[in-house]
């Protein structure tokens, strides 16, 4: 029988931590398979003239994950028409319904949505799903799993040193817009907690390449700062830390999956879900928080083991449903 081959779209490329772990998982999940990316170029044009072309070679498409239902902007990216002339299959998207609406666009992803060629919709928390269903009048049934993350098999961390490890992530941003004051009253409350202080640049290529420059705005000087252009090598760096703070969604999911408390400083949709998901709200924080170093306790308790082969069960459960259903419809 013929390897399947199986068109990905998403936010690959880009050097994003969570959107090229996505990728791992999927290449193990359809590791018989062959997975085509599709984006071309890391800026518009995203896909090349020979698009249509490329279709054609496909035996299915599959679109995931992270946040791509944007109701407020069309990215020329994620839902093209010409991809619908596959079977398509949607895993592990959310909407950051904070972002507003756009009639104009919930009209186009409504159209893309609803199409008979769209087989399947998997999204990663039941909030997505009640927007796609009211919003977008979807053509199969909704599918609700935990993020695709969960079903990684994570490294050993890193060997440890003597001493307790606050991992600190943070991405750039608008000029001004982190409250840096509040980060570094955090920072320095681990410090007067007996943690050292490790700043994880959690990216590579260009959002690596960001991060970095968004960090002059932070001139910490009690801190050391890691950095990779191995995936691996950036998860065994969280995989070593007693406590985490970040920005990054994935930095926090990786650091639940280890089992270590991550503080999440921001507080959209994906983060809130996560921590309501695994019931620790005292993990819900912002950088612009005045009391954001409050979240830091002298012990901080742990992602307990329990909840978190839940959290991988379901996603792969998930995937498992997504394999089934994609090579029983293309063979």
């Amino acid at each position: 029988m013929s390897r399947a081959r199986i068109g990905l779209v998403g936010y690959y490329g880009y050097g994003n931590y969570g959107d090229e772990l996505f990728r791992v998982v999927f290449e193990k999940i359809f590791h018989d398979c062959d997975i085509i990316t599709m984006q071309d170029n890391p800026s518009r044009p995203y896909y090349n003239d020979d698009i249509k072309e490329k279709i054609a070679s496909l035996d299915c498409i599959l679109i995931g994950g992270g946040d791509l239902v944007i109701a407020n902007y069309w990215s020329d990216q994620y839902f093209e028409d010409p991809f619908l002339a596959k079977p398509i299959y949607i895993h592990g998207v959310g909407v950051p319904t904070w972002s507003g609406i756009d009639d104009k666009v919930v009209q186009r992803l409504a159209k893309f949505f609803n199409h008979p060629s769209v087989r399947y919709i998997n999204v990663r928390d039941h909030e997505s799903r009640v927007w796609i269903e009211q919003k977008l009048n979807p053509a199969t049934p909704i599918d609700v799993t935990a993020d695709i993350v969960c079903a990684l098999d994570l490294p050993k961390g890193l060997e440890r040193k003597e001493g307790r490890v606050f991992g600190l992530i943070t991405r750039k941003q608008m000029p001004g817009e982190i409250q840096w004051k509040n980060v570094r009253a955090l920072c320095d409350k681990a410090r007067g907690l007996g943690y050292e202080i490790k700043n994880i640049i959690l990216g590579t290529g260009a959002d690596r390449a960001a991060d970095i420059a968004g960090l002059a705005e932070f001139p910490y000087e009690n801190m050391r700062t890691v950095e990779s252009e191995d995936l691996w090598e950036l998860t065994r760096e969280i995989g070593s830390c007693d406590v985490i703070a970040s920005m990054k969604f994935h930095g926090c999911v990786v650091s639940t999956l280890y089992g270590i408390p991550a503080i999440g400083m921001i507080t959209t949709d994906k983060f809130r879900n996560l921590y309501g998901g695994i019931e620790r709200p005292d993990l819900i924080a912002h950088h612009t928080h005045a009391n954001l170093a409050d979240r830091l306790a002298p012990f901080m308790a742990r992602i307990p083991r329990l909840t978190r082969n839940h959290l991988r069960e379901n996603a792969m459960r998930g995937l498992t449903r997504l394999r089934r259903r994609m090579l029983d419809e293309v063979d």
